[in-house]
């Protein structure tokens, strides 16, 4: 197990990784900050009401799964350069905690930021805004109404092809990610499709992988979901995508060489 893991071992090499890059990190926070407020305040600028909770709902979404693809891709681009992967590739570490470092800090420490981030630009906002006769409500992503907590499985799913990408590919690691993502998915999509006419042996409108069926018959539309009790299910396929990437991403580390 100390092969693989030494807790001692493990807190150096976070010390390190953290002593080494605290600017660039502190820097991109400064320029996450930056950018949602440009967008917040444009948006606040623009409109005579103040931000609502489906606009702050739309930049927590999309800013979080944006900002974390593009941040997550260069956690281990350094591998992509031969001077920089012999150091870090020869480093008295684990590949384990090598990526366990680089996973902590593009997942669990970037949704700490961005979320503090967020708030913090929606409060400044929202207090230099002018108030309408009723007090502007702050997003609660924690809430059972809007359930944009569930964000959180997408973004694990996004971060895990993104944290694959950075390993695999040596060059221009976010392009070749999200295009090699995107053929996938409309092979899914396709494959998805023609498997299931053949099994209901008709055309479909609708055939969501995993999700809903929809089709004519007899100039009446049907649609086929699965049942309320099942759609937890549903929920939970991003995460069980993201542990297996997260896992082929590790043995693609631990296949490097120098």
């Amino acid at each position: 197990m100390k092969n693989h893991f030494n807790f001692s071992r493990f807190a150096r090499l976070f010390g390190k990784h953290t002593a080494e890059h605290i600017k660039w990190y502190l820097m991109a926070t400064a320029v996450l900050i930056g950018a949602m407020s440009l967008m917040l305040g444009f948006v606040a600028y623009m409109q005579s009401y103040p931000i609502d909770l489906e606009e702050q709902s739309l930049i927590f979404i999309f800013g979080i799964l944006g900002a974390g693809s593009i941040f997550t891709s260069i956690v281990f681009a350094h591998l992509g350069d031969k001077k920089q992967a012999i150091a870090a590739l020869t480093l008295p570490a684990s590949h384990f905690e090598k990526y366990l470092v680089g996973w902590i800090y593009s997942f669990l420490i970037f949704i700490l930021v961005f979320t503090a981030s967020f708030y913090l630009v929606v409060i400044t906002i929202i207090s230099l805004d002018n108030q309408g006769p009723e007090p502007t409500k702050l997003l609660n992503i924690f809430s059972p109404t809007n359930r944009i907590y569930l964000v959180f499985l997408l973004y694990a799913m996004v971060h895990a092809i993104a944290i694959w990408g950075s390993i695999y590919f040596q060059r221009l690691h976010l392009i070749k990610t999200a295009f090699a993502f995107f053929i996938v998915f409309l092979l899914v999509i396709f494959f998805n499709l023609q498997w299931l006419e053949v099994l209901f042996n008709k055309d479909l409108a609708v055939a969501v992988p995993f999700g809903s069926i929809g089709f004519h018959d007899k100039k009446q539309y049907y649609l086929v979901e699965l049942p309320e009790a099942q759609h937890s299910l549903t929920f939970l396929l991003p995460l069980v995508l993201a542990i297996i990437l997260w896992i082929t991403a590790f043995f693609g580390l631990k296949e490097k060489q120098v």
